[in-house]
């Protein structure tokens, strides 16, 4: 039987949030879709200029560096639109919740969470309550090269590249994308 999926609210969403997202060099935001062109509204959330529609939490909890190496105090270089866009690839929901949940996990790899297989049913239901606030019809983009050769790629545990993003020495994220909503959600790794 399928896992039934959560009903969303503030509360969910911001346990949900601190469990995948708490405690790590990470940023979860989510910002409203203005653009026909969802590419400009991605690059706004990174550039830590948009704010969540529904006024739920978010979390920039990327490493410190002595130095404001975007010129916009954000963990994310500022590219255009364009740019943005060449390193993303689609990928299905699966793909999605699976890649939401190796975020957590040291090089972003589940298998690197401490206590994994007990915590595993947990953090799943965490990424699909997540996933669920962007509703049926959402489209779904990570940075990780295999997604560009497999859209259905298992990345619990990736053995990929990434396309990086961001102003430190690796990055892998996910973009969740609606009609109404745009959400980013990174993890950071900086030796």
């Amino acid at each position: 039987m399928p896992e039934q999926e959560p009903v969303v609210d503030a509360d969910s969403w911001n346990a949900a949030v601190l469990d995948l997202f708490g405690g790590g060099w990470t940023f979860a935001q989510v910002g409203p879709r203005c653009h026909d062109d969802w590419l400009h509204d991605v690059t706004t959330v990174m550039a830590l200029k948009a704010e969540d529609p529904r006024r739920w939490a978010s979390l920039n909890y990327a490493p410190e560096v002595d130095e404001n190496r975007s010129g916009t105090n954000s963990p994310f270089f500022p590219w255009s639109p364009e740019e943005t866009g060449k390193s993303l690839h689609e990928i299905g929901a699966e793909s999605a919740g699976r890649l939401l949940i190796a975020l957590k996990g040291d090089l972003y790899q589940a298998a690197n969470i401490p206590d994994f297989e007990q915590r595993k049913a947990t953090l799943f239901r965490s990424s699909r309550t997540i996933l669920s606030r962007f509703g049926a019809g959402s489209r779904f983009f990570t940075n990780a090269v295999e997604a560009h050769r497999n859209p259905d790629a298992d990345l619990l545990n990736p053995d990929t590249e990434w396309d990086c993003l961001s102003v430190y020495t690796t990055d892998c994220g996910l973009v969740a994308l609606s009609d109404t909503e745009i959400g980013v959600f990174w993890a950071f790794w900086e030796d």
